[in-house]
């Protein structure tokens, strides 16, 4: 069942025609992240820097640390970590499988 709309409701209209502007620029910026990872997943440069953020990140690693602070900071460095795989997988899981052929370890 869909809403009645009131033509005199100028609010809501506004409110309307913003959240579609944002979801229009929203969709934009993602389609210009996913072509700049496309971009630098195609590039030997760019699979050896996101390898070495990868490996800065600890996502291979365990995050175990006998101090709760430090835990919970690799901890916070993995995520990021598992952030960027996701990215890598979700957008280019070829690129991301390259990668791990050319400096897997």
């Amino acid at each position: 069942m869909s809403a009645i709309r009131d033509p005199h409701d100028v609010l809501t209209q506004d409110a309307s025609a913003e959240a579609a502007e944002q979801s229009k620029a929203a969709a934009f910026q993602r389609q210009q992240q996913i072509e700049d990872i496309k971009w630098l997943m195609a590039h030997a440069s760019g699979r050896r820097f996101v390898s070495r953020l990868l490996e800065e990140t600890g996502v291979h690693r365990t995050a175990f640390h006998t101090s709760g602070a430090v835990m919970s900071f690799n901890e916070g460095r993995k995520h990021l970590g598992y952030f960027l795989t996701g990215e890598l997988l979700e957008i280019t899981p070829e690129g991301y499988l390259k990668l791990l052929k050319e400096y897997g370890k």
